[in-house]
């Protein structure tokens, strides 16, 4: 049998240190044995290689988010303040760890907002946590964190006229942005998946995109399209207030919930419900064949029994979120639009899922 010069050092090695009987049979095993692992290692560098090759050639694409507003927290007490809202661990927003995904409930458990938390410290140090919220919903999130104050010394106040939000998407392989942008507040990783680009927050873009060598911005409504091919709800439309659960949401697949760092509004029923294990419904990507028109929010998806498979949320174009029933959504799904003409849709698991879903 013959082998390379490699496997053939590698064999005498295997046999010098581990005593192997060096008889035929053992000889053929360990010879095919030895290729095997070669081959695999060598398959293994090259995808290494190529992998690399295709991080050095990716492009980034810059969203300016109008959708999402900013709320500022500062002082001595705002992380203990914030622990007792939200469902993740603020203690771990720092230096090392800049972003956060994490929900505020209502006392039923509900949603109420979606949140994306950064550390932020200005030139003399002293630092703040920014909320990246809808923008819609500022005014409300400062007034309902000022009712829950009572006495702890945090000063909440709605700066999204001076933080604009931008979101940063690679169109090739992940990597970081090692790019210098000076003047920005908030450059961090997305904090809900690793390939889902960057979140910026700055005063305006010219600086970005110099920063980036970028031309110009890419409209926000592409980013919208992006996140929701890759099924991450956002904002009211794809989580309504006071209308959807944390776990239907996806936000533990989202690193949206901790469940060992005590107490906070609402956690009583998403630790009951994570525990036991059930979760029939789930937030999923929704695939239309052409662009929909007439079709409203909350729009009922149907199987073509006409059983009820989940409710319609947010869409751009031909793709958008559904509500579903995870039993239901692998059959062949229709929606009704205003007009009574229903069209075909369908759904798929995001690739982030567990396996086991």
């Amino acid at each position: 049998m013959q082998t390379s010069p490699i496997t053939h050092l590698l064999i005498q090695s295997i046999i010098s240190f581990s005593g192997i009987n060096s008889s035929t049979a053992d000889m053929r095993h360990l010879q095919t044995l030895v290729r095997v692992v070669t081959r695999r290692a060598t398959i293994h560098c090259r995808q290494c290689t190529q992998s690399i090759s295709s991080v050095g050639s990716t492009n980034w694409t810059v969203h300016p988010l109008a959708s999402r507003g900013v709320v500022r927290l500062e002082g001595t007490d705002t992380i203990p303040f914030l622990q007792g809202l939200v469902t993740n661990d603020v203690a771990v927003v720092g230096d090392k760890n800049p972003s956060l995904y994490t929900m505020m409930l209502n006392v039923q458990g509900r949603v109420l907002y979606d949140l994306l938390m950064y550390h932020s410290a200005d030139k003399s140090g002293k630092s703040a946590l920014l909320l990246e919220c809808d923008s819609s919903i500022t005014q409300e999130l400062v007034k309902l964190m000022r009712r829950y104050k009572i006495r702890k010394k945090v000063d909440i106040a709605d700066v999204s006229d001076d933080h604009k939000v931008f979101a940063a998407l690679s169109q090739g392989q992940e990597k970081s942005l090692d790019k210098d942008l000076s003047g920005i507040s908030v450059v961090a990783p997305d904090p809900r998946l690793n390939s889902f680009g960057w979140r910026i927050i700055g005063n305006s873009s010219e600086s970005l995109l110099t920063g980036l060598g970028i031309k110009e911005e890419t409209s926000e409504d592409e980013y919208h399209t992006q996140r929701y091919q890759s099924g991450i709800g956002e904002g009211v439309v794809d989580l309504p207030p006071g209308n959807c659960f944390p776990l239907e949401s996806n936000a533990v697949y989202l690193n949206g919930v901790c469940f060992h760092k005590g107490c906070y509004i609402g956690q009583e029923l998403t630790a009951r419900t994570f525990h036991t294990g059930v979760t029939r419904k789930r937030l999923m990507p929704l695939e239309f064949e052409d662009q929909p028109q007439n079709l409203s929010v909350g729009a009922n998806i149907a199987t073509e029994t006409g059983k009820s498979a989940g409710k319609m949320r947010g869409r751009v174009g031909k793709y958008g979120l559904g509500l579903l029933r995870i039993a239901e959504a692998s059959k062949n799904l229709k929606v009704k639009i205003e007009t009574g003409e229903e069209l075909v849709v369908k759904a798929s698991t995001p690739k982030w899922w567990p396996m086991d879903e």
